[in-house]
């Protein structure tokens, strides 16, 4: 099979070029305007953290039958069961509502989940499978996404910062020896520039005769913990295609996919080398932003100045943003490390060395905050960790996700452990075989790893008796902070978004980002946590509340209402009495909740207008009655999004008492707050020595 000839041209968008002479814009194209098939079965080879979801996403907002398959049996029976193999927000529910849990060759029941106990609505058809039959999956797919792993290189030439595309070719291989008839094949795992041309050559040399291979680039842009939600809204679709008319039509076929639920100016196509390079270019610049006010933190450390205080400041130029300036331990996860390896290696491979150390350079920034972190520990415990105990809150890279991948944490442990601590670890989400497997792979002693270290069920059992507390997680229950009289920053504002999938601002609304309150007092508590747990719902246009007593949804529509007007919600009927805020509120359909300088914080569940009630609800809603025997920490808006989670997943912890931490913990009882979500004040009250990244320590009087 011949391939098209590469061409060099520019990356406007293909849709634009190819009907410029009909004078028409970018956002005036529509797909039908470039011939293209239509999908009707797609395989997602991969089951990982971006081929689940995304799979779970795409069969859920369209009208495509989706089939994942894995060749880890063990993987796809766990996606089958109730209890998947990933944590994700959001994420089961949506599996439950479009997934028969098996290939649709192996069963033809549709699997309706019981209105009653689910918040998404029962679809008639399932469209989501699961399968080990890698052939059958590939044989029936039109469209085929490689959502296989590409880890960093162990081993040969590159080792330490290539990536290596073993599966990747694997994949390749098996799509060209089973495919007898013309298939679209999607590049999604994030792998080096240039590395389409690898799979077009490769699916070109062992196609059967007649056969042909339109390959795609479709980079994903998800962020762990808000993956659904980055797949439901997100900021931009990249495809990447060659400069061809096949390629143009392959390009207009996955778009016409993403556009039954993503605006069509949000959908951009250009060069397959660009949008392979995009992909790495983009967390290499978040990683960079990372690196870059950890590198600060240690400057305010050494000065007195307050790293929250001075990344805030720096966000609100428009020029920087306020995105990815929080200090901490250091990035991990499976993304920005092996993103920039990869562009130190293309640079190295391309002789291009200074290129390569500047990058090197973001990656040496954060293996040091790592280290400064430990020695700054070491330090406050007179310089000796031997037999002390440790309590370390949080083992996944970030909050809700329970990927550990890279995670900052598995440094740490390793460290204390080599300087003969005794470490307790606690994560609501991580299970103890993922934190002994990422331990001993760190290449930690098992045997020393066995005696000194320890795995909780709870952060209380992790505490007792402990020299040291040490966050490492940013877990909404772990923060003591008070969010009275806060108001959200911009970035702190976007996930408080009702998550309703078919009523998503749409893209000519999207002027609202720049619209937004800085807070009067920088050094104020700022909300970090998402509602992210809220489930997409097909009932209505408000949001969805499952009453724990009795399993009944409620569905609250979304108004504008003015003072003395009321809010109905439905089924049931009834309202609820409104009072004016000092100002207006945007309703729930907004994209973001305003917070009142001088008045009280707005809940994300709260409707427009009305003030909270004691658990987070307006007064009179029977939900509130429902939760109030579940919430322990009213006086806080994690707290009171902790009483709404119980309404979704059952028995949820409530936020740390840190007085019962403090009762049971070794004196002088020492916090390391890694995260920076602690009130160091209220802790020096219950009598903590509080230290903080990018931050002053407490002062000990003599």
């Amino acid at each position: 099979m011949a391939l098209p000839p590469d061409a060099a041209f520019a990356s406007a968008n293909i849709f634009e070029r190819t009907t410029a002479a009909a004078g028409r814009s970018n956002g005036s194209i529509g797909i039908g305007e470039i011939p293209h098939k239509t999908v009707k079965r797609i395989t997602c080879m991969g089951s990982g953290f971006v081929g689940g979801p995304t799979s779970a996403v795409i069969a859920y907002k369209s009208d495509v039958e989706v089939t994942v398959v894995d060749i880890n049996a063990d993987r796809i029976a766990a996606w089958k069961s109730k209890s998947l193999p990933i944590y994700e927000p959001g994420l089961d529910e949506i599996v439950q509502a479009v997934s028969a849990r098996v290939h649709p060759s192996q069963h033809h029941d549709s699997h309706e989940p019981n209105a009653a106990s689910d918040n998404v609505a029962p679809v008639r058809q399932a469209k989501l499978f699961f399968s080990t039959d890698v052939d059958q999956a590939i044989a029936d797919a039109d469209l085929i996404f490689v959502c296989v792993n590409t880890p960093t290189k162990t081993h040969g030439i590159g080792k330490g910062s290539a990536a290596d595309l073993d599966f990747v070719e694997a994949a390749t291989r098996s799509i060209a020896r089973v495919a007898t008839q013309d298939k679209i094949v999607v590049e999604k795992s994030t792998v080096p520039c240039r590395t389409a041309h690898s799979i077009r050559e490769i699916l070109a040399a062992n196609a059967h005769p007649g056969v042909r291979f339109d390959v795609l680039s479709n980079p994903e842009f998800l962020a762990e913990g808000t993956a659904i939600r980055d797949l439901l809204n997100p900021d931009r679709i990249i495809i990447g295609s060659m400069p061809t008319p096949a390629g143009y039509r392959a390009a207009a076929t996955l778009a016409g996919i993403y556009e039954q639920w993503v605006s069509r100016e949000r959908i951009i196509t250009m060069n397959l080398w660009s949008s392979e390079l995009s992909k790495l270019a983009a967390n290499a610049m978040l990683a960079q932003r990372i690196s870059s006010v950890n590198a600060l933190s240690a400057i305010c450390e050494a000065t007195g100045a307050d790293v929250d205080e001075v990344s805030y400041a720096c966000g609100l130029d428009s020029r920087i943003g306020p995105q990815m300036l929080k200090a901490g331990p250091g990035f991990g996860g499976s993304c920005f490390q092996k993103d920039i390896f990869n562009i130190v290696y293309l640079s190295e491979s391309l002789h291009l060395y200074e290129i390569a150390d500047y990058w090197r350079a973001v990656i040496n920034m954060n293996e040091h905050q790592k280290q400064r972190f430990t020695k700054r520990i070491i330090a406050c415990l007179y310089n000796n960790l031997a037999g002390k105990k440790l309590a370390v809150l949080g083992f996944a890279f970030k909050k809700n996700t329970s990927d550990t991948r890279e995670s900052p944490a598995i440094t740490l442990v390793s460290n204390f452990v080599a300087e003969r601590a005794r470490v307790a670890i606690y994560d609501p989400r991580v299970q103890e075989d993922q934190v002994w497997r990422e331990l001993v792979n760190s290449g930690s002693d098992a045997e020393m790893l066995k005696r000194n270290v320890s795995v909780c069920r709870t952060a209380y059992e992790a505490c007792v008796a402990a020299d040291a507390v040490v966050v490492m997680t940013e877990w909404d229950e772990f923060s003591n902070k008070s969010t009275s009289g806060v108001t959200v920053r911009k970035e702190e504002r976007k996930p408080l978004a009702t998550l309703n999938v078919n009523n998503y601002p749409s893209a000519s609304t999207s002027s609202q980002d720049t619209d937004y309150d800085a807070s009067r007092s920088p050094s104020s508590p700022q909300l970090d946590g998402a509602a992210s747990f809220w489930v997409p719902s097909r009932r209505g246009t408000g949001v969805v509340i499952k009453d724990p007593s009795n399993g009944q949804i409620k569905t609250f529509t979304s108004q504008r209402p003015t003072s003395g007007s009321s809010l109905s919600h439905s089924p049931g009927g009834g309202s609820v009495s409104l009072r004016s805020p000092p100002r207006q509120i945007p309703s729930l359909q907004s994209r973001y909740v305003d917070v009142p300088h001088d008045g009280p914080l707005i809940s994300p569940y709260q409707f427009p207008g009305e003030y909270l009630t004691s658990e987070g609800f307006p007064t009179g809603c029977e939900i509130a009655k429902a939760t109030s025997t579940h919430s322990t920490a009213a006086s806080s808006i994690e707290g009171r999004r902790q009483a709404a989670e119980v309404t979704h997943k059952g028995a949820t912890a409530s936020r740390l008492d840190w007085a019962r931490i403090a009762s049971g913990m070794r004196k002088p009882r020492f916090v390391f707050d890694g995260r920076n979500i602690l009130d160091h004040s209220k802790l020096e009250a219950l009598g903590f020595r509080v230290e903080a990244i990018g931050k002053r320590g407490t002062v000990v009087s003599e």
